[in-house]
């Protein structure tokens, strides 16, 4: 009868052992969790920052050649409106 109270010593040990992995899988993934966020918040803000660029660009190009650009956007216009139409 001394092997029952061993063996409920290894259960033991193996279920903290579980426990104390399950904990260490839970904070790996809230370091990741984290992690992603702050490399999409990050890549989020350079997307904005490189679009509010363009557009400065298009306006700036649109102001100095009214009639090139509105020819484009014609033009665009039209391309678009052929590609809806099929």
């Amino acid at each position: 009868m001394t092997t029952a109270p061993r063996t409920n010593e290894v259960l033991h040990e193996t279920a903290n052992d579980f426990r104390a992995l399950g904990d260490a899988v839970k904070h790996d993934l809230n370091d990741l969790r984290q992690e992603a966020r702050v490399r999409i918040d990050t890549y989020t803000q350079k997307v904005k920052e490189d679009a509010n660029q363009n557009l400065g660009q298009l306006r700036e190009y649109t102001v100095q050649n009214p009639m090139r650009a509105l020819g484009y956007a014609a033009l665009g216009g039209m391309f678009f409106g052929l590609f809806l139409r099929r």
